[in-house]
């Protein structure tokens, strides 16, 4: 908290500077302080392959193998296996690739796949197998396609771009997250589009009357290699153009089996004919319907293009989704909020520090204001300095709550700073799937000592005497909530048959981290804290308490207070909040972190001197119960982040299925907790701090 730093700088002493060149150069720094630390935590934006990954290289004709994971919709939010559907199997059964815990939290079933591709070697209209519908799973096939599902192809790390139709200028159109569509609908003949725009991804009864599913039942596979010119190569590019093509063989009276090898070697009508000629959307001259005994027979294609492209800096351009959004617009947003704490901090400096250091100067010189008379004297003792006798009484309602709330508020922060920073830095590469959660869930594990050690000297200075109970509750109450939530939609996905219910023995293994890790920490750090000095006030406290005048207005209304609060610090960071929840709800890419750590320290920045001033102005008008105040007017933060997800929900186009909405606000609900936590307790910590500092500048008998 440089800010802090140099306010306690100016607060030091009980003269006022005559000089206003002073206070001007000490708000230059802070704006140069600040500037600077903008400038190198955006930097590490582009360092995410350079650390724990190392590239794979394939000679000419090497198998370069392709992985299937789950199938995605951002509409439901509940990933299926890849398998689930009638799609080609490999010989033997698909198998599982390794997959780590945090794969398996995140929904990832990673499988091996059917098709077979050799490096540098191109591949035209290959038939993988044919598969006949029955009534489920032709039933099962259109309601995935109607709810916009994605098939999520990897190969060598890379997942699978999604190709799309030509624009004007011939260009096609390239998607790098999120895969590619299963299928697509289109309205049955004579019925207008505009009458099933409303229910577009949701199947009801009219969705089988009025439209058709289509499957996208063949695949130009676009693999981009780089040549190190010792006769290896290294894949540094994927996509996937899908196709929905009714095939039929040349031969018009042949029927396949589905095994026998001639239908394999067989030519195809649908395909194009010719030597080197590979399939276009051009040469579809029918869609492949979803109907109950309909025969479907899946191809492939495989084009390779060589890139100038080094592996370095093959994820360059899904990080960037090929530059859709430019860096400016996070510049643009950094440099908004940055406007926002300064903007605060002036305040700060300008109405806090000059009116504190008159009121300290003024009272610190008490012998020479006998002279003065009785009226001057009750002036003088007004506002803030009235209340020296209250502003350290514990709180009244829930103390050990704000203890727990408070410690918890910690172990969050400090895991979602370390986990940004490893990430910026490069620790945290997108090709390890699963990295950063894994990195969250040890970062908020080993954080439990902080939890314990800033709840156990909080609840000892409030004069607490069970602070066993206290140390219960940190290792309980926001772990067993995130626990008891994310146990009940397993449950829930299970029943689905969602490949997003995590298995039994790896539930095991969060359970066992969290008693056997986590819950232990928070107790060596409580101990720890305990033994410590009892953190000492600078004023002796009353044995009544003093009453509290009624707000003359609604901005000495507390409530009031604490409900406005939190709009300015979510105004600081509203546009990371926007790319971030695209990036959780709309499986993208999510990659600035320097900027996600730049825009971090200025949330807290902003809490902290938002929540000051709050503060000051509730002891200047005699209401000494600062303790809650200053928590809920940080912790505001996060209500006004779940109302903002209720109305970014609509982007979404969700299904209307009760799941979707409990998995969206559930989780949003505790997101938002989270937050809540994290802000509240740097407002709470920074009051704390300016409370004492305040209190100790002034003499009081």
């Amino acid at each position: 908290f440089l800010f802090l730093i140099i306010y306690t700088r100016s607060v030091r002493g009980s003269i006022p500077p005559k000089n206003n060149n002073r206070t001007k150069m000490t708000m230059m720094r802070t704006a140069a302080a600040l500037a600077t630390s903008v400038v190198f935590a955006s930097k590490p934006t582009a360092a995410f392959h350079l650390l724990g990954i190392h590239p794979k290289s394939f000679k000419s004709d090497d198998n370069v193998p392709m992985k299937v994971n789950s199938m995605t919709s951002m509409h439901t939010q509940m990933p299926f296996d890849y398998y689930a559907l009638p799609f080609c199997q490999p010989e033997g059964g698909p198998k599982m690739a390794s997959e780590n815990l945090g794969e398996f939290l995140a929904g990832s079933k990673v499988e091996s796949s059917p098709y077979v591709i050799s490096m540098g070697r191109d591949t035209f209209c290959q038939i993988i197998c044919q598969a006949k519908l029955d009534k489920m799973e032709a039933h099962m096939f259109q309601i995935l396609v109607k709810r916009g599902y994605h098939n999520n192809w990897i190969i060598d790390n890379l997942p699978s771009a999604s190709i799309g139709l030509e624009d004007a200028d011939g260009v096609k159109h390239v998607n790098y997250a999120g895969g590619f569509p299963i299928g697509f609908v289109a309205p049955k003949p004579g019925v207008d589009a505009k009458e099933i725009e409303e229910e577009r991804f949701t199947p009801n009864r009219e969705f089988w009357k009025k439209e058709d599913a289509y499957v996208y039942n063949h695949a130009n596979l676009y693999i981009d290699y780089h040549p190190l010119g010792d006769g290896d190569h290294r894949v540094v590019g994927f996509g996937v153009e899908p196709m929905s093509v009714k095939h039929r063989y040349s031969q018009s009276d042949f029927v396949w089996d589905g095994s026998s090898a001639e239908g394999f070697a067989k030519p195809l009508q649908s395909c194009p004919s010719g030597i080197g000629i590979h399939m276009d959307r051009k040469y579809v001259r029918e869609n492949q319907i979803i109907a109950p005994d309909e025969t479907i027979l899946f191809t492939y294609d495989v084009i390779w293009r060589e890139s100038d492209t080094e592996w370095a800096s093959r994820w360059d351009i899904y990080l960037t989704d090929d530059n859709l959004v430019p860096a400016k617009v996070h510049w643009q947003a950094v440099v908004n909020s940055f406007g926002v704490v300064l903007f605060l901090g002036m305040l700060v400096i300008g109405i806090l520090v000059r009116n504190l250091r008159r009121d300290i100067d003024a009272y610190n010189n008490a012998a020479l204001k006998m002279l003065a008379d009785e009226e001057e004297e009750d002036e003088d003792e007004a506002g803030w300095k009235l209340v020296h006798a209250d502003v350290f009484r514990p709180p009244s309602n829930r103390p050990m709550l704000l203890c727990v709330l408070v410690g918890s508020g910690v172990q969050l922060a400090i895991t979602a700073l370390l986990s940004i920073v490893l990430a910026a830095i490069g620790f945290l590469s997108p090709a390890r799937r699963g990295s950063f959660m894994i990195a969250i869930l040890v970062a908020y594990m080993l954080c439990g000592s902080a939890a314990g050690y800033v709840s156990s000297r909080l609840h000892k200075a409030i004069q607490g005497k069970k602070w066993q109970l206290c140390t219960i509750l940190v290792s309980m109450l926001f772990p067993g909530l995130c626990f008891a939530l994310f146990l009940f939609f397993n449950v829930i996905l299970f029943f689905f048959h969602s490949s997003g219910s995590v298995p039994f023995v790896d539930v095991l293994t969060l359970i066992v981290m969290w008693c056997c890790v986590s819950i232990p920490l928070v107790y060596v750090g409580s101990f720890v804290g305990y033994k410590q000095e009892t953190i000492s006030f600078p004023t002796r406290t009353s044995s009544v308490a003093r009453a509290i005048p009624e707000p003359t207005s609604f901005l000495s209304n507390a409530k009031f207070a604490i409900c406005a609060a939190g709009c300015i610090p979510f105004s600081a960071a509203y546009v990371e909040y926007f790319f971030i929840m695209q990036s959780l709800w709309m499986n993208q890419f999510y990659y600035v972190f320097g900027f996600t750590f730049a825009v971090f320290l200025i949330l807290c920045l902003a809490c902290s001197a938002l929540t000051i001033l709050l503060c000051y102005h509730q002891l200047c008008v005699e209401n000494h119960r600062w303790w809650w105040f200053s928590f809920g007017a940080g912790g505001s933060t996060g209500f006004y982040l779940f109302l903002y997800s209720i109305a970014w929900f609509k982007q979404l186009h969700a299904s209307r299925m009760l799941i979707t909405y409990m998995l969206y606000f559930g989780y949003m609900v505790l997101i938002s907790f989270a937050v809540s936590l994290v802000t509240g307790t740097v407002g709470f910590l920074s009051c704390f701090w300016f409370t004492r500092k305040i209190y100790g500048a002034i003499k009081v008998d």
